[in-house]
């Protein structure tokens, strides 16, 4: 559950610039200075680290081969497979001094530091144009009781659920009685698993990863527009198209296909993304494979996003991950087998910042991330849009698709394909009177 990320530079930073860069503006940040005590017992908790040092966390990376994009991705696989030592505050960046003309970051932090879009949040504030050592409140890093109506609904939703949980043989009269609550947990429980596909098995210790070259936004805006569809609608439709493309260039079946996906949904407002911490709930959509042209699996997806923006599933998924740290263990693994047997995949979507940022003057010109699977799911797919590109991240098992970059090229080619055919209509459209 490691959170993987890749920064690179346009100009070179060298070791002193980089210790100089995170002792000033990541150290303030007191989880980064903690460690986890009793990690695997029954209480873990947060506690300073008596013997933290800088160096422990801050260290070099030498690429093989040509040292290239394909260097740089293999050192990533290899990192991703690595557990981190919890014995430590569980993260790390590791650095390429000398990538191409600038420098290259790898970044390693456990989910339990905090979720995607606090840690974000967190990393963009280190850089030039966000930083200010005057906006970092006391004690950043330590989550505080939240506070105001959307919270006071979430802590709702996960005492509901955390009930239900530990008295199972509520749930089906709670549910005949018409609590959105617990229908939306029952019909989550009875949900049947996704279409068996080669993304199903167990999992192994090996991950790849992969990264597309950059998409332009103004391009994916235009393709939205055309459909009468949000630019997340277009993108979950590629990447249904790039499963599609990718199970039938390896003779799998295709038609009436779904890959089920968890997707992750940001609950914390953003002015205490400081706080770190994991303040998120999930969704579950089924990628419409089977669906034939991107038209219809654009329109599908817009429909099915749609439907889940009203739907009662994200505080009860945010109630199961609250409620699991109270509930007995039987819980914690009945809800992991769960979400692993339910979906094969992942998904992510991530804003970045709209306009170019710099660390220490040097102009940060690549931005990438890919978001951890847990138990079985063997697939995950993270967007990052940034300075007017999107970019999609492949996490991968290496036990059920070796080469992420085969599934990268086909996002890319499902989107080149959507591009054209909203280009050759809009060649073909008669001229207005």
């Amino acid at each position: 559950m490691t959170i993987t990320g890749v920064m690179t530079t346009a100009e070179p930073m060298d070791r002193q610039a980089l210790e100089r860069l995170f002792s000033e503006r990541l150290m303030p940040f007191r989880r980064f200075r903690q460690l986890v005590r009793d990690p695997r017992g029954a209480r873990p908790r947060w506690a300073d680290d008596p013997g933290f040092t800088l160096d422990r966390h801050l260290l070099p990376l030498e690429l093989g081969g040509a040292g290239d994009k394909e260097a740089l991705e293999a050192a990533v696989s290899s990192l991703m497979s690595t557990p981190l030592d919890l014995s430590r505050p569980p993260w790390q960046i590791h650095y390429v001094e000398a990538y191409g003309a600038g420098t290259a970051l790898v970044i390693r932090l456990h989910h339990c530091i905090g979720d995607g879009i606090a840690m974000m949040h967190v990393l963009l504030s280190i850089a030039d144009e966000n930083f200010d050592a005057a906006r970092i409140p006391a004690g950043a890093g330590v989550r505080r009781p939240a506070q105001g109506r959307l919270s006071r609904t979430l802590r709702g939703a996960a005492a509901e659920t955390a009930d239900l949980l530990t008295h199972p043989s509520r749930l089906v009269a709670r549910a005949r009685q018409g609590g959105r609550g617990a229908g939306a947990l029952a019909s989550l429980l009875a949900m049947r698993p996704d279409s068996p596909t080669l993304l199903k098995g167990p999992a192994t210790p090996a991950k790849r990863a992969a990264w597309t070259r950059p998409l332009d936004l103004e391009s994916i805006r235009a393709v939205a527009r055309a459909h009468g569809a949000k630019i997340n609608d277009v993108l979950l439709a590629a990447a249904a198209g790039a499963l599609r493309r990718y199970f039938a260039e390896r003779g799998q079946p295709t038609d009436g296909v779904e890959v089920r996906t968890a997707v992750p949904v940001n609950v914390r407002p953003l002015e205490r993304a400081f706080e770190l911490g994991n303040r998120f709930a999930l969704v579950f959509l089924s990628l419409p494979v089977g669906a034939r042209t991107a038209a219809e699996r654009v329109a599908a997806l817009r429909e099915r996003m749609d439907a889940l923006k009203g739907s009662a599933q994200p505080a009860v998924v945010f109630g199961l991950l609250q409620s699991i740290g109270i509930a007995p263990k039987w819980a914690h693994r009945m809800v992991v087998k769960m979400f692993s047997e339910k979906c094969s995949a992942v998904m992510t979507n991530v804003p970045g910042p709209a306009h170019p940022l710099h660390l220490l003057g040097r102009r940060i010109d690549g931005l990438m991330f890919w978001v951890p699977q847990a138990g079985d799911i063997g697939l995950g797919l993270s967007i990052l849009s940034f300075d007017g590109r999107v970019l999609v991240g492949v996490a991968t098992d290496a036990g059920r698709i070796e080469n992420p970059n085969a599934l990268a090229a086909a996002f890319e080619a499902e989107f080149e394909a959507l591009a054209a055919d909203v280009a050759s209509d809009a060649r073909t459209a008669p001229a207005a009177d």
